[in-house]
């Protein structure tokens, strides 16, 4: 099978994100998902490092390092609250022939670059880098103990990571799908994103709070406590994004989804919603018609 037609058959995967690239030919296919990928993750650290020895350099305490992550995310919702979806309606107005490569350059790398990179504050910071406690080896039990504690949060938001990823794809977490039919798109609710809200962010800030509790220091703490209330904002400010761009459809799909504390859904409720159920519906629906017409005959 194809790379375009595994595409077609499951419009999150990372196929369906180099079509939206205009990515074409064999080879192309095969080294531009590992540039991403690469790209991705040496940008995410190299922000997260050049702000760690900034404040390394100059000798900033505690709070101005809380104070600086406080206005990065001031900043960085403003990009994604009103700046993303006012490039998106002027790049879709545009009528180019690949939108999203335009969007993939401008908006999104640096978006998702700048944001994700902040989950790794924890351990990346000036105050660390002056006390040197990452990485090192703890020396005392409790000091274990805490760390133990921080290797537990790590493998449970990897691995909720990769669930999220796994059901939304890496189409969908590219925002590919709102450049690309937009009116065709449709909320996920499958796995972790049939339980809560936005799972894929809260990794992240699973991932915050392990690298506090592997490196802890004041600053570390209050970064991933920053982290954390920023969720909250965030969960806000993306149901309001997405009820912009989607409508009744996400709507539905908030009504139906909890905003942050997981919830195992009812067999009902998943099927309530399965294209089976709704043709079984309808079915019902015309046997109880006719039955009612026999009566009156």
């Amino acid at each position: 099978m194809s790379d375009r037609a595994r595409g077609a058959q499951s419009p999150g995967a990372m196929s369906d994100l180099l079509d939206c690239l205009g990515v074409g030919g064999r080879w192309p296919r095969r080294l531009v998902p590992l540039a991403i990928w690469f790209g991705f993750g040496a940008a995410m650290v190299g922000v997260v490092a050049v702000q760690a020895c900034v404040e390394w350099a100059v000798g900033v305490p505690a709070v101005g390092i809380v104070c600086a992550a406080v206005v990065m995310w001031g900043v960085w919702s403003i990009w994604h609250s009103h700046l993303f979806g006012k490039h998106r309606e002027a790049i879709l107005a545009a009528a180019l022939e690949y939108p999203y490569r335009r969007a993939f350059f401008q908006d999104i790398f640096p978006g998702i670059t700048i944001g994700f990179s902040q989950m790794l504050r924890p351990a990346w910071n000036g105050q660390n880098l002056r006390a040197g406690l990452f990485p090192r080896l703890p020396g005392t039990a409790s000091a274990w103990l805490v760390q133990s504690a921080g290797l537990v949060v790590l493998l449970g938001s990897a691995v909720l990571f990769v669930g999220a990823w796994r059901v939304l794809g890496a189409a969908r977490v590219g925002f590919a799908s709102e450049f690309r039919d937009p009116d065709l798109f449709e909320p996920v609710q499958r796995g972790p994103y049939g339980r809560v809200r936005h799972p894929l962010f809260w990794s992240g800030i699973g991932v915050s709070w392990s690298f506090a509790l592997l490196a802890p220091t004041t600053a570390g703490m209050a970064l991933a406590v920053v982290n954390t209330l920023y969720g909250l904002v965030y969960n806000v400010l993306e149901d309001r994004r997405l009820a912009k761009v989607l409508g009744d459809r996400y709507t539905d799909y908030s009504r139906q989804v909890p905003w942050i504390i997981p919830a195992r859904r009812s067999p009902e409720s998943r099927d309530s919603h399965h294209p089976h159920h709704l043709r079984n519906s309808y079915g019902s629906c015309l046997e109880a018609s006719a039955q009612l017409q026999d009566r009156e005959v």
